[in-house]
């Protein structure tokens, strides 16, 4: 008698992608703890004027926890929109997206999605940690205009990804 053998969930290189970012926080670590002060301008308002402070520390827990926590949550995204009952999926065209033979078909589309926009997201987390590493190598007062750059180009990823998501839930046209 032959066993049927189920196949086993094949991560995706956006989810392999988010599990590896953690292991590249830990590198980036690494590689400026023994630069940085043992006080760390952590918080920066919005001039970019240092006024929030903490040990190296607990800034380097915080992060690696941040990405760690982020990475599994935008990892696990697919599973739980599948679990989640359809009043609790907010797209547009929702009706005939969500009909049960696009259903599923629809679920891991925006699961990539939004995973992609996951690693969009923890990449720009890391490049805010990288703009605060750098102030704190040069005295800690002032964040650099590189973190501008990065919220800029993370703003407009954001706005394009966004107009793709809306572009791609409308319904499409009778032949």
């Amino acid at each position: 008698m032959m066993q049927q053998q189920t196949e086993k969930p094949r991560l995706t290189t956006t989810q392999k992608t988010l599990f590896a970012l953690p292991a590249l926080v830990v590198v980036h670590i690494a590689y400026y703890w023994p630069q940085l002060p043992e006080r760390l301008a952590s918080h920066f308002g919005p001039s970019g004027k240092a006024d929030g402070w903490m040990s190296k520390q607990e800034n380097m827990i915080f992060y690696l926890a941040l990405v760690s926590v982020s990475s599994a949550l935008w990892t696990s995204i697919g599973w739980i929109l599948k679990k989640s009952p359809d009043e609790s999926i907010n797209i547009p065209n929702k009706e005939y997206w969500l009909a049960p033979e696009r259903r599923e078909q629809t679920l891991v589309r925006m699961g990539h999605q939004l995973s992609t926009f996951g690693v969009a997201t923890i990449a720009f987390l890391m490049a805010v940690m990288h703009s605060v590493f750098l102030a704190n190598l040069n005295g800690g007062k002032q964040l650099g205009a590189l973190f501008f750059i990065y919220l800029a180009g993370f703003l407009a990823y954001t706005g394009i990804w966004a107009y793709q998501m809306v572009k791609g839930s409308k319904v499409p046209e009778a032949p």
